[in-house]
């Protein structure tokens, strides 16, 4: 009777620590499924770019928002040095929300040569 107390009321804890007994409907905290207007798009990609990159989000550069195969995307670029940049794009679905960011080209020369 003991033991079977002991173990009921661990079983309790757990439920009550994950969360279980709540009878809501838990979404994940992470703004995937958050809708964001064409207006909002170009400054919430520079904003996730600069946080998962670690960009000053001064330094990123966005071209227009294109339609796409039935998605939004946002393409831009980002100087890592003098002669490499990062190019990117944000890719966001048919109904608004973020999809996520796609690497385009990694290290992409920015030198200019001239001719003798």
């Amino acid at each position: 009777m003991k033991k079977e107390l002991i173990l009921l009321l661990m079983a309790l804890g757990v439920l009550t620590i994950s969360g279980c007994t709540n009878n809501e409907e838990s979404l994940p905290s992470n703004d995937m499924y958050t809708s964001i207007s064409e207006r909002n798009m170009p400054s919430y990609c520079r904003q996730q770019v600069s946080k998962e990159y670690g960009i000053y989000a001064g330094d990123i550069y966005l071209y227009p928002l294109k339609y796409e195969k039935g998605a939004k995307i946002i393409r831009g670029r980002y100087s890592i040095d003098s002669t490499h940049l990062e190019e990117f794009a944000c890719i966001f679905n048919n109904n608004n929300t973020f999809a996520g960011i796609n690497m385009v080209h990694r290290n992409v020369k920015n030198t200019l040569y001239y001719r003798d």
